[in-house]
């Protein structure tokens, strides 16, 4: 359910607005993957928006500390899920 607005023209036009201003002004290395997954993960997790419009205000109301708040607890879980090898590879160890 919570997909099909993400295919959304106007949502997925809004999406790439909302990256290419935080890019410019604040997280140059964001995509847009990082954006929808803010968006389904932390903004839509418990309360979906009832329209297109509710979507697009969520999405231009996005600020770069709840991006980086998401994708950090993102990356701690997918940490603890790894093995000790697997973390000194990515680490360059060896």
């Amino acid at each position: 359910m919570k997909t099909c607005f993400i295919k959304n023209r106007h949502i997925q036009l809004a999406i790439t607005l909302k990256t290419n201003q935080m890019k410019r002004e604040q997280l140059s290395s964001l995509t847009y993957q990082h954006v929808e997954n803010t968006l389904i993960g932390l903004i839509w997790k418990y309360k979906y928006p009832s329209s297109v419009h509710e979507a697009i205000n969520d999405i231009l109301t996005l600020n770069a500390n709840e991006v980086v708040a998401f994708l950090s607890n993102q990356a701690i879980i997918m940490g603890s899920q790894m093995e000790l090898n697997e973390i000194k590879s990515i680490l360059g160890g060896e």
